[in-house]
């Protein structure tokens, strides 16, 4: 394993392409406590804003305005001639809205807890607000990456599925589904890892050239 590497070496010789987003100040104040020395934070998503945002407006934002309108239709708040009888129907909102509380509130619960970040040397996923689950994956253990996106994730939410191998004897997969901008992630990870590999290699050229000597046991 390389890690007596130089934290500022390697800060100098992890600079990555522009990146779209780049993390916040709140962002990384929040991660800083899952930092080892020499790293930094280079990328901060979640789940799709337009995902989230779209998926809010039909899930509860809609049913929740017809269910007042139909409210206030009913009392004579509000009234439509000729359609006063869509009053008696407020009960199909009221029931989408009942019906859809599980999936609005597990997509609320998503945006607020779930956090995916990139750091100069690991891939860091962190779950919860009281209890958390922090799962991380040194980059250079990460074999490949795929990204899955449907016909409405890559043209309508901009999000998709990232599907991570990493090495080890059991093969771990890291799935994580509907993230933003999964495409500059993928790049990230790939860019990060590579200019790992290459500073190893730089090291290692440097390794070469030098004299191997043992030291003296003579007291």
């Amino acid at each position: 394993m390389r890690q007596n590497l130089s934290p500022f070496k390697l800060k100098a010789k992890l600079k990555v392409a522009v990146i779209i987003n780049p993390p916040s100040k709140g962002q990384k104040k929040r991660l800083s406590k899952l930092l080892s020395k020499g790293e930094e934070v280079v990328y901060v998503t979640s789940i799709g804003k337009r995902y989230f945002y779209i998926n809010l407006f039909f899930l509860l934002i809609v049913p929740l305005i017809l269910t007042y309108i139909a409210i206030f239709m009913f009392f004579g708040i509000i009234t439509i001639p000729n359609y006063s009888w869509l009053k008696y129907f407020g009960f199909i909102p009221l029931f989408l809205l009942i019906y859809n509380t599980p999936k609005y509130s597990h997509l609320i619960r998503m945006k607020q807890s779930f956090t995916y970040a990139l750091t100069n040397r690991r891939f860091v996923i962190v779950r919860g607000i009281f209890s958390r689950k922090i799962v991380t994956a040194p980059l250079t253990a990460i074999t490949h990456v795929t990204v899955e996106q449907s016909f409405f994730q890559r043209f309508v939410f901009n999000t998709g599925h990232l599907v991570i191998i990493t090495a080890g004897f059991d093969q771990r997969e890291i799935v994580i589904e509907n993230i933003g901008n999964p495409l500059e992630f993928k790049i990230l990870i790939e860019e990060l890892t590579e200019k790992i590999e290459d500073t190893w290699a730089t090291e290692d050229d440097k390794d070469e050239g030098k004299e191997f000597k043992l030291r003296s046991l003579d007291s």
